[in-house]
């Protein structure tokens, strides 16, 4: 008979004894495979794996405990997976307006407005409960449906209250991403909030308010939190100066949505962006202070602590300022996620249960994870546990040298050993949430520590109780509101203050690549032996070197740039606007063209290409092209430059730029980057077997009159056996011109002038070109010209492979001079 060694055995004893924690790490792992890998497996074979299993558990608990809680793992795992692919399935339901859309398209909704109305500056969002939809297509019948909507509105709408019954016209679709290796996943992040469809309304007159009749007075009562949340952020806005109405709202209602973007960059600079969300270390430390303080005064009573557990009382004291506070911010997922991690920071520091912490954040990752295993994948669950889990795990070590304290410590000496204790608990957290910091952000602040034991005290201590204080208040006696927010907005000027001076600090925040997946979990190995190791000896040293050796692996593109085999040319889909990424043999990183989708508040350089270019490792590139001055060509160049330095800038050298091409180009300037005008003929790179060179439109015979269009550069790269022509937007008489030339325009891979268009791609170029594959570069927004219909029926008729980036993603191709692979983004 097989008996379990020694450490086998103290292995199982800790399982049994601590059994939230690995029932916690199997739903977590339930739940990635069942992102993963939906449909291995059909839900009847899993779902009476299920019922088996636990049959199996409730018979063995009347006899073998120990086993029985040993198939809480397989089970949980297997509640999970299931959870997940339900979830993931939900937008497929019969009857959710998601599953009546296959594109964008004008509809007549009738729903319950569900949230708050949130102000970005340039447009007003909010979201609806769905209920009736009258789809566009000639049918004229009302369909009953449900699911929530996400609804944008230019201007500022001030008469739509949470609660209210609305007939809206609007332009509709399922979310999408923008399907390139790096980009913020915004349709799962989303779906975490169970919204699937966005769109936009025209105008204020496409809003018709409706009387419902059919809600009950307690169906109604579901929306007063939403209203209090508007009305408290309505307030603000209007009896308080701009910067601190928008950081106001940021603390009490969970809203940044009128925090200007320069606030916001000041405080991702300096590592403090959490304290603008209602996140579980912002709301556990307001319970800690009014715990303490409601503590502190109970205890003031001799009859209180003969009679009752005050540490009890106090508990029971704030968690309901907790949920009110909860309430008001919205209790979306994030919020209630905080209030459940504060409440349960709260309830062990007051019950002096610190030893029991682990447990209970692994307990709270369960419960959220059974709600919406979906969280699992959000930023913002992500930073939470793994602070809150790493200072669980360090709490007995941080706390260590205030446990050693003499009796009767001087209060400078208290207040050195506490503020030393508070900057150790920030160094803790920044240590812990630092992989998902680069994974998710590319970027953490080496001044963070310091700042966020500056601005924690200003805004969670002084601004954020003077603010709830205010609330009630709002109602009853608005000037006295004005007057605690304008104490309270004593601290928010001086974190602004703080922000600023921090933010002008060289190298305050540093960008990176985007570790690997073996990279983080390396350094959460690490991180876990330091943490379990002997305080000093040879293992310390040894996970010493290990952290060098990682740190060493992640940095090497600085020092040693890789140089791959083959050449790689990446099509980015950037929505209506072309970006082409190429790393040659020789190691040479080139961006070709950096344009699409902008607004003031979206930089494609910014939310696209820089991620990707992190994603691929690359921390610098060499050369930058910009074909020509048209924004969807370089509308995001200013980010790339700052943050990606290549050495040489080529283009057109036409003066008739657009928006702030001519402010791009100095900035390209100033910051020592050589621009260069080439002609047709000269080669940009060149090596052994592969040239990447210029067969116009300098030096060709343009017309004087051409567009600008017409006037960009086109160029060419061969490897080999292959080659690939980027034509810019030249139209067909460009295209005329360089036929007429002779130019050697062969090429396996053709970029579609000009987006597919009509009015190029003729079919002397295309007869020139003989391209085996067409990527076109084109968004949702240009779906009905950009390719042209006539273009991609004949692309079809002469059976050339065809690739929209809108439809497959970013196209990825990759040749060693004989053998061309192209492949679409594939996502999980």
């Amino acid at each position: 008979m097989w008996f379990p060694s020694d450490r086998a055995q103290q292995c199982i004893r800790w399982c049994s004894h601590n059994i939230l924690i690995p029932v916690t790490i199997c739903s977590c792992t339930g739940t990635i495979t069942g992102r993963l890998y939906p449909s291995v497996f059909s839900q009847a074979s899993l779902s009476a794996l299920l019922v088996l299993l636990g049959v199996t558990a409730i018979t063995l608990s009347f006899q073998q405990k120990q086993a029985a809680l040993f198939l809480c793992l397989p089970l949980f795992f297997l509640i999970s997976h299931l959870n997940t692919t339900r979830h993931l399935q939900r937008p497929l339901a019969p009857g959710h307006i998601s599953t009546l859309l296959d594109r964008q398209q004008y509809v007549t909704l009738v729903g319950t407005l569900a949230t708050m109305v949130e102000h970005t500056g340039q447009k007003s969002r909010f979201e609806i409960e769905a209920r009736e939809v009258l789809m566009h297509n000639g049918q004229h019948k009302w369909l009953p449906v449900h699911g929530r909507i996400r609804l944008s509105i230019r201007g500022k709408i001030q008469y739509l209250q949470p609660g209210m019954s609305l007939m809206i016209l609007a332009k509709i679709g399922r979310i999408t991403n923008f399907k390139t290796p790096g980009a913020f996943d915004y349709k799962g992040y989303m779906a975490a909030k169970n919204i699937y469809v966005n769109g936009w309304i025209k105008d204020r007159q496409s809003i018709l308010q409706m009387q419902d009749q059919t809600q009950t007075r307690l169906q109604q009562l579901r929306y007063l939190p939403e209203q209090i949340r508007q009305s408290v952020a309505v307030f603000l806005s209007q009896r308080l100066n701009k910067n601190i109405s928008g950081l106001y709202q940021a603390l009490l209602v969970g809203s940044r949505a009128e925090v200007g973007p320069d606030v916001l960059e000041r405080f991702k600079i300096t590592g403090t962006m959490h304290l603008l969300a209602i996140s579980g270390i912002h709301m556990g430390l307001l319970g800690l202070m009014i715990g303490t303080l409601l503590n502190w005064l109970l205890r003031r009573s001799q009859w209180l602590l003969l009679h009752f557990h005050v540490p009890s009382l106090a508990l029971f004291g704030t968690l309901p300022i907790l949920l009110v506070y909860a309430l008001i911010a919205g209790m979306n997922t994030p919020v209630l996620r905080a209030l459940i991690m504060a409440a349960i920071l709260l309830s062990a520091v007051l019950l002096r249960r610190q030893h029991s912490l682990l447990h209970l954040v692994a307990a709270a990752a369960l419960i959220l994870l059974l709600f919406n295993p979906l969280v699992l994948f959000t930023v913002s669950f992500q930073l939470s546990f793994a602070a809150v889990t790493t200072l669980a795990l360090f709490f007995p070590e941080i706390t260590e040298p205030a446990h050693a304290k003499k009796p009767d410590p001087g209060k400078t000496e208290s207040l050195i050993l506490y503020a030393r204790l508070a900057l150790l608990i920030s160094i803790t957290a920044t240590l812990g949430t630092l992989p998902f910091m680069l994974y998710h952000f590319n970027r953490f602040s080496l001044v963070g520590p310091v700042m966020n034991l500056l601005l924690e005290p200003l805004l969670c201590f002084w601004a954020l109780p003077w603010g709830l204080a205010a609330i009630p208040l709002m109602f009853a006696a608005p000037q006295m509101a004005v007057g605690l927010l304008k104490i309270g907005g004593i601290g928010i000027t001086a974190g602004q203050s703080l922000t600023s001076l921090g933010a002008s600090i060289p190298f305050a925040s540093l960008w990176t690549i985007t570790p690997s997946i073996p990279e983080i979990c390396l350094y959460g190995v690490l991180f876990l032996l330091w943490r379990f190791s002997s305080q000093a000896g040879p293992a310390k040293k040894i996970i010493l070197l290990g952290g060098l050796l990682l740190a060493a692996h992640f940095t090497k593109g600085i020092w040693f740039p890789e140089k791959p085999a083959l050449s790689r040319i990446s099509y980015l889909d950037v929505g209506q606007g072309s970006s082409t990424f190429m790393h040659l043999p020789d190691g040479s990183r080139i961006l070709l063209d950096g344009g699409g989708s902008r607004s003031s508040n979206f930089n494609v350089g910014e939310r696209i290409i820089a991620p990707f270019l992190r994603h691929q490792r690359i921390w610098r590139l060499d050369l930058a092209v910009i074909t020509h001055p048209h924004s969807d060509h370089f509308s995001g160049m200013d980010f790339i430059f700052k943050h990606f330095q290549p050495n040489t800038l080529y283009i057109n050298g036409d003066r008739r730029g657009e928006g702030n091409y001519s402010e791009i180009i100095e900035q390209a300037r100033q910051q020592g980057i050589k621009i260069t005008v080439p002609e047709a003929g000269q080669d940009i790179v060149r090596g052994r077997d592969f040239r990447f060179t210029v067969l116009g439109m300098n030096g060709l015979p343009v017309q004087h009159d051409a567009q600008v269009n017409d006037r960009g550069l086109v160029l060419k790269y061969t490897h080999g056996e292959r080659a690939f022509l980027f034509p810019a937007d030249i139209s067909t008489r460009s295209e005329a011109v360089l036929v007429d030339n002779r130019a050697n325009l062969t090429a396996d891979v053709l970029l579609a002038a000009h987006h597919g268009s009509a009015t190029s791609n003729s079919s002397s170029f295309l007869a020139a070109v003989n391209p085996s594959i067409i990527v076109v570069s084109a968004g949702k927004n240009g779906q009905a010209h950009y390719p042209a219909p006539e273009n991609l029926a004949i692309w079809k008729q002469k059976k050339i492979r065809i690739y929209i980036t809108r439809d497959q993603g970013t196209v990825t191709c990759s040749t060693d001079g004989n053998v061309l692979k192209c492949s679409g983004f594939s996502a999980l």
